[in-house]
């Protein structure tokens, strides 16, 4: 086994350490007895390497472990570095575990419980977005770099820029996670930094939203949603012209539209349930359909695609704060689902048929066992509320709905 003086010089020294062609070659230090340098045909590594006893068999047994490579540690500080871990070895004491990320622990997490569907995309949709410099701490230093201020102005940052319910909703999901890590890795994690949260009562009141366009306000609301991407506009739209649920417009594929029926499918998932529910598309709907699906890359699954590379979930999102920045007014995306209920009972329409457009379960004796509307039957109701928000989207209040090419018989 050569031997080397493990200095700079003599490692870069191709006369010293000549060039590696197959294998590997160990160099031990001239000056530290146990430090070695690895060499292979691409890397350089230093190691120790130590002679012990194994107390069972009273027979000598040669331990390895490595410092780090060449370059990350100079010769000095890898000398420096191996009599602690020679010295450790000798006494039989196990190399310190590296503590996981809170990435990993995110990973984790999600590999580990039992999420629903719904639950698990609340996850994805919170945590890699606000938390993405958080996510590369390591376990042992979450208490320490996540102090109760750094918290707090964190929440209240997100409070203000994407509402209330974000901010809570968002801390609540990284809370489960290091929850997750105190049980998992106690001497990592002995206190949960997200609880200051709760002692120092920042958590929002979250009331009944009641956010709904007024009359005057669909015009507005159209207007402004000339600033979004075509696919992004066309999602807000479809999801106003169905009242239906932010997570059943975007998350909408292909496959559970039926063009030659002129039918299309909801999923609704939550923790409790998983159900569908079949509707009719409106003229204004279809028509956004037929444009998406001439826009649409052949394979693509899903109705309204993600826009640019970050998006990992193959779909684009509707964001609260983002309708509010760009229509000025108090809207949260399900007010889009309120204003679609809200018109047709200003139309006078059946409020059963409205609850069976948006998907509310009936869970009366009659709509449960007896009951059997088809969205043939439907068809009629969300032609009226949606012919309604067109002609308040493109007239306004006064505006004659007839004018529209959408709205006129077939």
């Amino acid at each position: 086994m050569p031997t080397l003086l493990l200095t700079k010089r003599n490692i870069d020294s191709k006369k010293h350490v000549p060039p590696v062609e197959q294998g590997q070659v160990d160099y031990f230090d001239e000056e530290l007895k146990g430090l070695m340098l690895r060499v292979g045909k691409t890397s350089k590594v230093f190691y120790v390497q130590v002679n012990v006893k194994d107390p069972v068999t009273g027979k000598f047994k040669t331990v390895k472990e490595k410092i780090g490579a060449y370059g990350e540690y100079t010769p000095e500080q890898a000398r420096a570095k191996a009599p602690e871990i020679i010295s450790r070895i000798r006494e039989g004491r196990a190399a310190k575990e590296a503590a996981p990320t809170l990435q990993q622990m995110y990973d984790r997490y999600l590999a580990d419980k039992r999420l629903s569907a719904g639950t698990e995309f609340q996850y994805k949709s919170y945590v890699p977005r606000l938390f993405e410099s958080w996510l590369t701490l390591p376990l042992d230093l979450l208490e320490k770099a996540l102090a109760p201020e750094i918290v707090i102005d964190k929440f209240q940052m997100i409070r203000e820029s994407s509402g209330p319910s974000a901010a809570n909703n968002s801390f609540k999901c990284l809370q489960a996670i290091i929850g997750y890590a105190e049980i998992l890795y106690p001497h990592f994690v002995t206190r949960n930094p997200i609880k200051v949260l709760s002692r120092a009562e920042m958590w929002s009141k979250i009331g009944v939203k009641d956010d709904c366009l007024e009359l005057k306000q669909f015009k507005v609301f159209a207007d402004a949603l000339l600033t979004c991407t075509p696919v992004h506009r066309d999602c807000y739209t479809f999801a106003l012209y169905h009242g239906i649920r932010p997570a059943e417009a975007y998350s909408l594929k292909w496959e559970e539209v039926d063009f030659e029926k002129e039918i299309v499918t909801f999923k609704h998932l939550t923790e409790r349930s998983k159900r569908s529910y079949t509707v009719p598309l409106s003229k204004q709907s279809k028509k956004i359909l037929d444009k998406r699906k001439e826009a649409a890359d052949e394979g693509q699954e899903y109705v309204f695609p993600a826009v640019g590379g970050r998006n990992t979930h193959g779909h684009i999102m509707l964001r609260s704060d983002d309708l509010k920045r760009r229509t000025g007014l108090n809207l949260t995306v399900h007010g889009l689902r309120r204003s679609f209920i809200t018109t047709g009972e200003r139309l006078r329409l059946r409020r059963e048929d409205i609850n069976r457009l948006t998907g509310h379960a009936d869970h009366s004796v009659t709509g449960r066992h007896y009951a059997k509307v088809t969205p043939e039957d439907l068809k009629p109701v969300l032609q009226a509320i949606a012919n309604e928000i067109e002609r308040l989207m493109v007239k306004g209040v006064g505006g004659k709905v007839i004018e529209l090419a959408t709205a006129k018989a077939v």
